[in-house]
This record gives structure tokens, C-alpha cells and sequence, in this order.
């Protein structure tokens, strides 16, 4: 999760230079370049770009603050709280596998609602919202928008 949002903003960062020179040197006389279009079109471009990289800022120091004090969906269950749910996890149909209590008291295998919560924020059983937050590139798709600057 935070290697992918550090991802995210290091792709949106490393064409800067390079576009940059690109439009400033762009329509320059005699090697001189003057406030021409390009100086213009270089100050839009950084101006898109500070914005851009503002919302990426606000989700990377969202990442950070999930990593470093993990995110917490649930308890561990006690056996009674497992035999007292059917000892069934609902979305394996398997017998438990490290089993959370989430805040409805509804219990699950860890890894079953771990992946559960890679696209939902609510209990699989009573939609009650367990997580504030989806993140949408838990399963590979990097890319929120193209980018085409």
C-alpha cells in the first residue's frame, strides 16, 4: 500500500524536469528564451503539476499514518465467540483461520476479511461501515488516471 503510493507519486514526478525544459526552451530565438509561449505553457504545466502532487501529498500522509499504526478492523475471537458463530467462517465456508471479531461482532478468518476490505468498508453480513476508506490499488491496478503529462 505505501510503496504503491509512493509509487504513484514518483511517476507523476519524474517527467517534471524533462517537460519543463522542454517547454521553456520551446519557439526560444538565438538561444535566448524569451516570455514567450513555452515560458508560459512551462509555469501552466508546473501549476498542474503542484496541484496534482497536493492531493497526492494528502494520500500518501493518509498511507503513512495506516502504516505505521496498522489498521485495526477487528479483534482476535475467543474459541466460545467462534463455537457460538458455527465455527463456519461465512465467506470461506471453511473452519476459522485466525478469527476477528469486527465492531458489528460479527467474526471472520483474517485473511478472508483482509481481502474483503481491499474493496468494501462494510461488514460482508450487515453492511455496517467497519473501515473510513477503500484503497483501490491493493490489487495491482496502480494507475488512478491517466497520465499523460
Amino acid at each position: 500500500m505505501l510503496s504503491e503510493e509512493l509509487g504513484q507519486a514518483h511517476q507523476a514526478t519524474a517527467p517534471v524536469p524533462l517537460w519543463f525544459r522542454y517547454l521553456v526552451t520551446y519557439q526560444e530565438v538565438d538561444g535566448t528564451p524569451g516570455l514567450t509561449l513555452g515560458v508560459l505553457l512551462a509555469l501552466l504545466y508546473l501549476i498542474m503539476k503542484l496541484l496534482g502532487l497536493y492531493g497526492q501529498w494528502t494520500s500518501i500522509l493518509k498511507t503513512v499514518r495506516v502504516f505505521l499504526n496498522g489498521e485495526h478492523t477487528g479483534t482476535a475471537a475467543t474459541r466460545s465467540q467462534c463455537s457460538e458463530a458455527g465455527d463456519v467462517c461465512p465467506i470461506c465456508q471453511g473452519e476459522y483461520r485466525d478469527p476477528r471479531v469486527l465492531l458489528c461482532q460479527h467474526i471472520f478468518c483474517d485473511d478472508c476479511i483482509a481481502l474483503w476490505f481491499n474493496r468494501e468498508k462494510s461488514c460482508p453480513l450487515c453492511r455496517t461501515v467497519i473501515t473510513e476508506k477503500v484503497y483501490k490499488w491493493r490489487d495491482g491496478a496502480t494507475s488512478p488516471h491517466l497520465q499523460i503529462y
